[in-house]
């Protein structure tokens, strides 16, 4: 019996495959190779992550989020604070570089808080890199940018989620600027008119329809949908073909894409 329903499994998601066939959404990994997801080898974020992410046939490059320390140092890291996953306690963004040297985080691996040095730029060359800004209402955004100057990206293969409208103003000119929504309401014609740089928006599977990604790409706007784990979520994921997917569990999401 178990063998009869795996054999109709894989006639689903082999169909499943077809029917996608004629899209042209790249996948991505979601904060390198998934947020909050059980079955993720290691952890968001790390090195390993990156690495095993670019790894993967069809992969288009990976999302990290970027946080920077009390000395500009750039970091790869998605929480707000540091207590839940690293064996360091307080932010990012009130931390030294040489405390955050220390970090590792709470897993069977023991991986290392990751620093967005040069060597890893020369990993992420590998695809394309979505570098989602984070930090506090604290962080200076002019030396965020000097920070990200400062590694000289090749803006070709490094892109920018900003997370709110006054980034845009500032990023818009250095590099590929897209704007992190809550949801599709959130965006007023009246920016996009006045943005004719903004690359497009990110927003989650369930803030946005077809009809609203359709609306965009006539506006010469691109979607990028993330929140995306079960095969379910990533099959009406890519049925609304977004420009870009940034997976949780990406394995699943580039067997459903190709």
């Amino acid at each position: 019996m178990r063998l009869i329903s795996l054999f109709f499994a894989l006639i689903v998601l082999a169909i499943g495959c077809s029917k996608r066939s004629d899209s042209s959404t790249r996948i991505f990994g979601h904060a390198a190779s998934g947020l909050n997801i059980s079955s993720a080898i290691y952890h968001n974020n790390s090195r390993e992550a990156v690495h095993y992410a670019l790894s993967l046939p069809h992969c288009s490059g990976v999302e990290v989020d970027v946080r920077m320390d009390a000395d500009g140092q750039l970091w790869l890291f998605h929480d707000e604070t540091l207590d839940a996953s690293t064996n360091l306690s307080g932010y990012v963004e009130a931390s030294t570089t040489t405390y955050l040297e220390s970090g590792r985080y709470s897993t069977m691996k023991k991986e290392r808080v990751t620093a967005l040095t040069s060597d890893l730029v020369d990993v992420l060359l590998q695809g394309v890199t979505f570098l989602d800004l984070k930090g506090s209402h604290n962080t200076n955004k002019d030396s965020l940018l000097a920070s990200l100057l400062s590694l000289n990206l090749d803006t070709s293969k490094f892109w920018i989620i900003v997370p709110n409208q006054a980034y845009v103003e500032l990023f818009k000119s250095y590099f590929p600027t897209y704007l992190a929504l809550q949801d599709f309401s959130d965006l007023s014609s009246s920016f996009l008119e006045n943005q004719p740089e903004l690359r497009g928006i990110c927003i989650r599977n369930e803030k946005i329809t077809r009809e609203q990604v359709n609306f965009l790409k006539s506006i010469h706007k691109k979607t990028i949908i993330y929140e995306v784990r079960s095969s379910q979520g990533i099959f009406k994921a890519l049925k609304k073909d977004p420009a870009f997917l940034l997976s949780d569990d990406l394995k699943l999401a580039l067997g459903l894409r190709y």
